[in-house]
Order: C-alpha cells, then structure tokens, then sequence
C-alpha cells in the first residue's frame, strides 16, 4: 500500500479549502480508505482548531523544529481518519524547518491509501512545497471572477512544476444568480468540475461544533457533494449517495412550485 497524496489548493483565501481537506478526508475514511489530512498551511493552521483536537502532545510545528517525533503528532479523527495537524504558535513557526516535510511523508506514504494535504492559499514558499509533494492536486474554487483570478496563476504555476491536477472542486456555489457558470470555469482554467459544492450556513455551523458537515449534517446536498466527490477520488461508486441525491429531488407532497430559472 503505498498513499496517492493530493494537495488541495487555491489562489485566494476564504474559498473553503480547509473545509473542503477535512471534509473530504473524513469521506475517504469513512468508506474505509486509510486517510491521514496534513495541515501544510504552516503560517495560519487551521485543521486542529476546526476538529477540536487537543494538540498538547505535539503538533506538525513540533516535527519540523526537531522536539516531537512523528507519531506524537498525529491524532485519531471521526471514521478513523489520521490528522497531523499544526500549532498556532507564532515561536513554532519560527522553528520549523519545512526542508524536512517531505522526509516526513516518504516515512509514512507506505501506512495509508490517501494522504490530503491542505495547503496554504495564494503563491508562498510553503504553497509551492504542498503543490511540489502532491501525486496530484485538486483546484478549489469559487463561482466569482476574484477567485478564478488566482486559481489561473495556480493552475500555471503547478503546470510550470509538472505537477498533474485530478481536477477542480467548485465551493461555496448559489449565492448569487449571476455568479460565474460551471462551463465558464472549466473553459477558463482548463479543468473539469469533479464536484460543486453549495453554500450553505451549515458549513459554519459545523466548524463551531468542531464536526465535520458531513458527520454533523449528513444527507443535507454539502455532505452529500462531499461523499460523492471523495467517492469519485477513490473511484468507487456509493448508490446510497445517489439514492439519497434522488430522494431529495423528489416533490414534496403539498408542496407548491412556480416557474423559475434554474441555479446551475
């Protein structure tokens, strides 16, 4: 067994990659995929805060300045998911050598299947080491013109690495009725949409009772995008996904429709 590592990235911060990594992560486990998700965003982490994991043992941080050993930094999540997760520290930030991060993942790709890396947003030293130790990479973007901005510089500066995309994951989809097309996206940075994730208040919600959306609010169609895009990741088809998917566009009885055009 040997891990396929999937770095997710995007151009510009606020676009739910961090989400999209735990979320994801927790799916791959679920369907009994040994997972281990690595907060790489070294500066802000995040990954530990919204899981409520007690990071007193030891962190990421703690490796890379050379006072923890590995194994005292990683931590068991929801479905058995592995989480490496970072500190908040600013004096352990100063202290890590990221020169070693890939040490650390050549000693463990042999014990999991799939190791997600989140990785920090925009173009830094340490988003370019997350992009160069990816197998293949996963573009998280929003339905707005801001965000496809920085994924384009991404996708070139990734194509400049001849480091391979899977694909794009669409977030936070449906705020608006003139945000950007599915079809627009894929054309303009040359990606196929695997999954569209919707906006929707849970998602905060989720990350204030330190849960996944998808343990916390499943069959609602975020967790549902989720599943049925770590399913696609690792290529295993779920009919319950689907079954659910079908259910919930069904008319409700008693209920009352109107002529609208159609979010896509």
């Amino acid at each position: 067994m040997t891990a396929t590592i999937i770095t997710l990235v995007s151009g510009k911060g606020g676009v739910g990659t961090t989400t999209a990594a735990i979320n994801v992560s927790a799916a791959l486990a679920g369907f009994a995929k040994k997972t281990l998700i690595i907060d790489a965003d070294l500066g802000m982490p995040n990954i530990g805060l919204m899981l409520g994991t007690d990071t007193s043992k030891a962190t990421l941080h703690d490796v890379l300045s050379g006072t923890a050993e590995l194994k005292e930094a990683i931590y068991d999540g929801l479905n058995n998911l592995q989480i490496l997760p970072g500190s908040i520290s600013l004096q352990s930030f100063v202290n890590s050598n990221t020169e070693i991060l890939g040490d650390i993942l050549e000693s463990v790709k042999e014990k999991y299947e799939y190791i997600i890396i989140d990785s920090p947003t925009g173009i830094n030293k340490n988003s370019l080491l997350a992009i160069s130790l990816a197998d293949e990479l996963i573009q998280v973007v929003n339905p707005d013109i801001v965000s496809l901005a920085g994924a384009m510089k991404i996708k070139a500066i990734s194509e400049n690495m001849e480091v391979p995309f899977r694909g794009a994951l669409l977030t936070r989809s449906g705020t608006t009725q003139n945000e950007l097309s599915k079809e627009r996206i894929e054309n303009t940075i040359g990606l196929k949409i695997l999954e569209t994730i919707p906006e929707d208040i849970i998602v905060k919600n989720s990350v204030v009772h330190k849960v996944p959306v998808i343990a916390k609010y499943p069959g609602t169609m975020v967790s549902i995008g989720f599943n049925r895009f770590a399913a696609e990741l690792a290529g295993i088809k779920v009919q319950a996904i689907e079954n659910s998917i079908q259910e919930q566009e069904k008319p409700k009885k008693g209920m009352r429709f109107k002529l609208s055009k159609s979010r896509k």
